[in-house]
């Protein structure tokens, strides 16, 4: 069925996940380029084969009992152009992988998203951000698949809020950024004042998935991690999942933690939040199996 591409089967997910947790993957299919992604979404269909399309798994916790469909990777799709101050982008590069291109070319705006370890095209998809800035500040047009056509949304057609954006219901295949000239010199010394800011505050050393909650905006804003701090539940562990002393808003892996701990430890939080009326939305995703 997927003898034409680059496919693996029963692929332990662990490895493709920032968290390093989950069981394996029934197929785990990297295309190359974006016509190999509207074939096998053909074939999937057509077979009523259950997908999950996967960046880089930075926010992304697999199940221990693994997946029973095709999860598509887009770490294949990683070619980068460069047009002035525009960056025509494929949605698997890794964030790491751009930010140094951008500092070779002297290209300046996304220096805040230095240490995430996120793939482009997940990035937008979800609008990250971090600092005051989102990625959808700079998003000029994206190249997606959507009812099986591909098409390219400008930047009129396209709508960020926080954490969110109108392309949940697509692929993203490439993205353009505009940017602006800077010298490599300002770019790398930008980046490493974003980093050292991250290193000083969140939990860099360990296996995460980033922030686990978002922020609650209403009357006023509620900050998820702060509110689990003082609720004094940093440093609290379920197996070896563990509420970081450093961010109380990341989980992390201090060893060998399984779907269950992360699971288990999610819920615990959000039963002491509701004592305190909070009620936050993941900022996450938990594919099941």
């Amino acid at each position: 069925m997927f003898e034409n591409f680059d496919v693996k089967e029963w692929a332990s997910l662990k490895d493709y996940s920032t968290i390093k947790i989950g069981g394996k993957a029934r197929w785990l299919i990297f295309p190359k380029n974006a016509l190999e992604v509207k074939k096998i979404l053909k074939i999937l269909k057509k077979n009523n084969l259950k997908y999950f399309i996967l960046g880089n798994g930075s926010n992304t916790l697999f199940d221990d009992n693994g997946y029973d469909g095709v999860i598509i990777s887009l770490k294949k799709l990683n070619k980068i152009e460069f047009d002035g101050d525009c960056v025509y982008s494929d949605a698997g590069v890794n964030l790491f992988v751009l930010g140094q291109k951008l500092k070779m070319h002297g290209l300046s705006g996304l220096e805040f998203c230095h240490g995430i370890p996120a793939s482009l095209g997940g990035f937008v998809y979800m609008n990250g951000g971090c600092f005051g800035h989102e990625i959808g500040e700079f998003v000029e047009e994206v190249l997606v698949l959507r009812d099986d056509k591909i098409i390219t949304l400008k930047k009129d057609q396209l709508k960020f809020s926080y954490r969110k954006s109108n392309l949940q219901d697509c692929v993203i295949l490439k993205v353009l950024l505009k940017l602006t000239q800077n010298s490599p010199e300002i770019v790398k010394e930008n980046m490493d004042n974003y980093y050292d800011k991250k290193k000083a505050s969140q939990p860099c050393d360990l296996p995460s998935l980033g922030s686990i909650f978002k922020a609650v905006y209403g009357d006023k804003t509620i900050y998820v991690s702060k509110m689990i701090d003082t609720l004094g539940l940093k440093g609290v562990k379920i197996g070896e999942a563990e509420i970081s002393n450093k961010h109380a808003g990341f989980i992390v892996n201090t060893g060998n933690a399984t779907s269950k701990d992360f699971k288990d430890l999610i819920a615990l939080i959000q039963k002491e939040l509701a004592k305190v009326n909070v009620y936050p939305e993941l900022e996450i995703i938990m594919l099941e199996k």
